[in-house]
């Protein structure tokens, strides 16, 4: 009787094992999530990284760093261009705080106006709509030399600037 009952024990042993693995699954996909939506993470005894493509971002990885600086952390982590999308997306999920004077609204719209403008760091593919760093491109950089502007601030030369609307909608129509 008491080799049964050692028996049952053992075999509720390993089933407990299997059900604490399973549960530490789940809170840390509950963590990856609530951190990719920008929210605190329920489960802080779980360590928790978001995944992206073959990278993980941690929920803290940009907190406290400038737009320019974690954009630039994560492309050189992805090691090519991605789209505002991707990396508004990574941001938020790394700890990123947008402006507040964004507005929840216009976050994704003024991240793309904002690589945009900056010419110096970063270059808009145009035939992927993505954004990429300058040292991706070591055959581009003739076309990034700096001309002096009409205010004698120095400009890059640059054919392709950026979308002339990031995300397809007027500003107008937003507003609406």
């Amino acid at each position: 009787m008491s080799a049964d009952l050692n028996q049952a024990i053992s075999s509720l042993y390993a089933e407990l094992g299997s059900v604490e693995a399973r549960s530490l699954e789940i809170k840390k996909m509950i963590n990856n999530l609530s951190a990719m939506l920008g929210e605190s993470l329920p489960f802080s005894n779980v360590e928790t990284t978001v995944g992206f493509g073959n990278q993980s971002i941690k929920p803290d990885q940009f907190f406290g760093k400038g737009l320019s600086t974690a954009v630039k952390e994560y492309l050189k982590m992805k090691n090519q261009a991605c789209t505002a999308q991707e990396i508004f997306d990574a941001l938020r999920a790394g700890g990123f705080e947008f402006s507040k004077d964004w507005g929840e609204k216009f976050q994704l719209r003024n991240l793309t106006i904002s690589l945009s403008k900056n010419r110096n760091d970063f270059v808009f593919v145009k035939s992927s709509n993505a954004y990429g760093l300058w040292e991706f491109y070591p055959d581009k950089k003739r076309e990034r030399q700096k001309i002096k502007g009409q205010n004698g601030s120095d400009v890059p030369i640059d054919e392709n600037p950026g979308p002339a609307d990031p995300i397809g909608e007027s500003v107008e129509e937003e507003q609406k």
